[in-house]
């Protein structure tokens, strides 16, 4: 077990060669800026051996305590100051494989199968060469996620622009459904029908309960007077009686 001191050392080398030389090998990437979105790399951590402990306070301690000044973040995202962020970004796109892969959510299934593939937050689609990596980035979202294959050369040639990322990653604007191959949808459980009570059963017409002493015996209680017990109804019937 690393003591403490050397667990920040070891992350703070692991957020330099991230941010600095090779988010693409983590399935990460930096936006224009050169930043990256904290919740994304935090994903990406989970996934790791040995790092799936990090939190946001990790990385503050990182980039105030061991790194101020070469790295720095803010609320939502952290980057490189010195050297500087990965330049990764390809300015033109280029030819891609045959194939490209995505990983989608269970639940976006229906969408993607109608509308396509779509960019969200005004960002890139980040599509992968190879279907494991897809499958890694999409499990980051959902344990269940859906591969779809993209038809990526097919796209191209009707002038889908793909700009390669580093190794093996490709970003892409929005694909039309046409040049998607998606597995059929996951079935939804079924839903569980709801038991029945069974119906009460109404009283006999015309029966009435009695009691030892074979008086009927009323449902409700009276107000204002207490019932009192068998025997003392038993004993003065008896009083009456020998009057």
């Amino acid at each position: 077990m690393r003591q403490p001191q050397q667990r920040r050392e070891s992350l703070a080398k692991l957020l330099d060669y991230i941010l600095s030389r090779r988010p693409d090998e983590f399935g990460l990437v930096l936006d224009a800026q050169g930043r990256l979105a904290i919740k994304e790399l935090l994903r990406a951590l989970a996934q790791e051996e040995g790092w799936s402990y990090v939190r946001r306070s990790h990385l503050e301690e990182v980039v105030n305590l061991l790194r101020p000044g070469a790295l720095a973040m803010d609320q939502t995202h952290i980057w490189a100051v010195q050297p500087g962020p990965a330049d990764l970004r390809a300015t033109d796109p280029g030819w891609p494989p045959p194939l490209l892969y995505r990983a989608i959510t269970v639940k976006s299934h229906e969408v993607v199968a109608a509308r396509g593939l779509q960019p969200q937050d005004d960002r890139e689609l980040v599509l992968a060469a190879d279907p494991e990596m897809a499958r890694r980035l999409g499990r980051r979202r959902d344990p269940q996620a859906v591969l779809v294959t993209v038809q990526a050369q097919r796209a191209a040639k009707q002038g889908q622009e793909f700009f390669p990322y580093g190794e093996g990653l490709y970003l892409s604007g929005a694909i039309a459904p046409e040049f998607l191959q998606l597995p059929p949808a996951p079935k939804k459980p079924a839903a569980k029908p709801a038991a029945d009570k069974p119906p009460a059963e109404p009283p006999t017409p015309g029966s009435v309960l009695l009691d030892i002493l074979g008086q009927p015996v009323k449902p409700w209680k009276e107000k204002g007077r207490k019932k009192e017990p068998a025997w003392k109804e038993a004993a003065r019937e008896q009083r009456r009686r020998r009057k």
